[in-house]
């Protein structure tokens, strides 16, 4: 199509530059049996004759479109033969499609190739086995149980950034699919915001931040608490994590499905094995007053410098709840050191129809040294840190927030709620000065 519209421009311009003083057109040979072949697009040219553009400039649009399909050197010197100045703007428009090739895709994160578009559903999801735990997450887990489902079918499809070898298998064939159709869509709508890449940002957020934490000073053999673990892998997944104790912390049936899930990819899957130094899982409900004995009983030794990962899980838990497990990591601090990665929603993020989101806090950055913290950063989806190249394009949604001052909950160029996701680094440390 490109490649029509520019050899539309060029003809169009070399009509008009040949109309002798009756306002008539003649068609040179070239001209004519091009005509001849594609007679809609010739009959649109004539009726475009009142347009008064330099030919020059003419010449550069319609050089501009043919380059954008790599049309051979020898076409355009054909096309610019009387005008040499021409054949130069051709040569100069030559590499636009080689930018354009290398930015496919690119300002919303995902590959330009189309094979990308397929969804392979691997072979071990159609096992007896693995079918029947699926069933039991969609008869039995409630909404917070199954978005741990969601979360994985994010970095499956977002493999091409993060690499996880059995998110597929975790996630199931149904939230694949699901999130696959709305990726699609996405893509073939050129949208600028592709569905999923919230969850991949921030996966590859607290990748970076965890193995950041662990490779300060001493920080190697920090302990590892995953709270709301859910379908995470990151102790099959990152080498940072060699040295660490690893402990998950979620509902116990949840645990269950997945250490059943990942044996059976550990029997299946070639060279797929953990990369923690231990990993130990924690029957727990964070939404309750016992789970810190319950991780204390499985090993976790509450001298040791710790970093605390939570993952898509405060927004879930009521106000008082979410205070409470900030409050017990918070206390932390005057132990040992402490670190605390964590993702906050704004008011407006909880306000979605049918959302099951509730607690907020649209300024975290405040709130967590009055609970005992010292030392508190926070970043938004496509800052320097949190941007990981899939937010190259200026004019999509997080872009534009992230230019609005947060204090504004509503977006003044359409009305739209400003509903922000904060990345937050937090620690503390024994004798810190709290701001």
């Amino acid at each position: 199509m490109p490649f029509l519209v520019g050899l539309c421009s060029v003809c169009f311009f070399r009509l008009k530059r040949n109309q002798n003083g009756k306002g008539e057109y003649r068609k040179n040979k070239w001209m004519h049996s091009w005509t001849s072949w594609v007679p809609s697009f010739s009959s649109t040219i004539i009726t475009l004759d009142t347009i008064e553009l330099p030919s020059n400039i003419g010449f550069v649009c319609g050089s501009l479109f043919l380059s954008l399909t790599t049309i051979p050197l020898p076409v355009g010197a054909i096309l610019c033969r009387k005008r040499p100045i021409n054949l130069l703007y051709s040569l100069l428009l030559l590499p636009i499609p080689l930018w354009f090739k290398d930015m496919s895709g690119k300002e919303n994160g995902m590959p330009g190739d189309p094979e990308w578009l397929e969804l392979k559903i691997p072979q071990l999801l159609f096992t007896d086995r693995v079918q029947e735990l699926h069933a039991i997450i969609e008869k039995e887990w409630d909404c917070l149980q199954r978005s741990a489902c969601q979360t994985a079918a994010g970095r499956a499809l977002w493999k091409h950034v993060i690499h996880d070898q059995v998110a597929d298998l975790l996630a199931g064939e149904k939230y694949l699919r699901n999130l696959h159709e709305k990726i699609k869509t996405d893509r073939l709508n050129n949208a600028r915001e592709v569905s999923g890449v919230i969850i991949a940002v921030r996966t590859l957020w607290f990748d970076s931040k965890i193995q950041a934490a662990l490779d300060s000073s001493s920080g190697g053999e920090a302990q590892v608490v995953l709270l709301g673990a859910g379908m995470d892998t990151r102790a099959y997944r990152l080498s940072c994590l060699k040295d660490s104790d690893v402990f998950e912390v979620d509902f116990p049936e949840v645990l269950r499905v997945k250490t059943t899930l990942l044996q059976a990819a550990i029997e299946s899957t070639e060279h797929f094995r953990m990369k923690a130094k231990s990993l130990i899982r924690v029957a727990a409900d964070v939404r309750e007053t016992d789970w810190p004995e319950k991780l204390q009983l499985s090993g976790f030794l509450p001298e040791k410098k710790t970093v605390w990962v939570l993952e898509g899980i405060l927004y879930y838990l009521s106000h008082s709840n979410a205070m409470q497990v900030l409050k017990i990591i918070a206390d932390k601090c005057a132990v040992t050191q402490t670190v605390l990665l964590a993702d906050f929603m704004n008011k407006p993020s909880t306000t979605l129809a049918d959302s099951i989101f509730h607690f907020y806090s649209d300024w975290p950055d405040h709130m967590l040294p009055s609970l005992g913290f010292s030392h508190v950063r926070l970043s938004q989806i496509g800052d320097p840190d949190a941007d990981f190249g899939l937010m190259n394009d200026q004019l999509n949604l997080f872009n534009k927030l992230r230019r609005l001052p947060r204090s504004m909950q509503t977006n003044p160029d359409d009305g739209t709620p400003c509903r922000r996701l904060y990345l937050v680094e937090a620690s503390g440390s024994p004798n810190q000065e709290i701001p």
